[in-house]
């Protein structure tokens, strides 16, 4: 095993993860002056998990088809080690989770912190907000919380497979651009073929 690349690909996934964060953060008050109410926040935070775990995917299955790539046990690891921080921060935080007399969540060092490493899940943290408010309860958030920190390393693990079995030839997905493709330089071309 190559212990160095392991660290380096660990150390690029949470790169990513952590360029991604501070881009949430910037542009935080534009979303929630957006996206005012709880439902609006949790439809938006549902679009937005879902790009996170594709822009994760699409990450492990690209690091997965080149030619110098880790094994499939050696990008595991590294996947394991870049969700460590995640899985730290989500013990803290849940362990710290509690409502005041009126259903809101106390604020506390451990959840501000995990909600601004996690920040673009933001949305789906609010309606757990609400939800744990009406019921009175803590047990909405911490299940949020969980289920939020599992995104980071399913959604690459997954993408690192795939590309692995890709490399094998043993699958092949379709390939979509979101963006069109640049045309080639247009020649005119006669009856013959031939470009003039």
């Amino acid at each position: 095993m190559n212990a160095r690349k392991i660290l380096f690909y660990a150390l690029h996934i949470l790169r990513n993860h952590f360029l991604t964060t501070i881009i949430f953060i910037a542009f935080m008050y534009l979303y929630f002056s957006l996206f005012r109410g709880t439902t609006s926040q949790f439809i938006s935070g549902i679009l937005i998990c879902l790009l996170y775990t594709y822009g994760n995917f699409s990450s492990g299955r690209f690091h997965a088809n080149k030619r110098d790539s880790l094994t499939f046990l050696e990008g595991f690891l590294s996947i394991f080690i870049a969700s460590i921080p995640t899985v730290i921060l989500t013990i803290l935080a849940t362990n710290y989770v509690s409502l005041n007399e009126k259903g809101f969540l106390n604020s506390h060092w451990a959840n501000v912190v995990y909600r601004l490493w996690n920040s673009p899940f933001i949305g789906i943290y609010s309606y757990a907000d609400e939800i744990a408010k009406s019921k009175h309860s803590v047990d909405t958030i911490i299940i949020t919380y969980w289920i939020t920190a599992l995104f980071l390393p399913i959604s690459s693990l997954t993408g690192y497979l795939i590309g692995v079995l890709e490399k094998q030839g043993l699958i092949k997905l379709p390939e979509y651009n979101i963006l069109p493709k640049k045309k080639s330089q247009n020649k005119k071309q006669g009856k013959t073929g031939k470009s003039y």
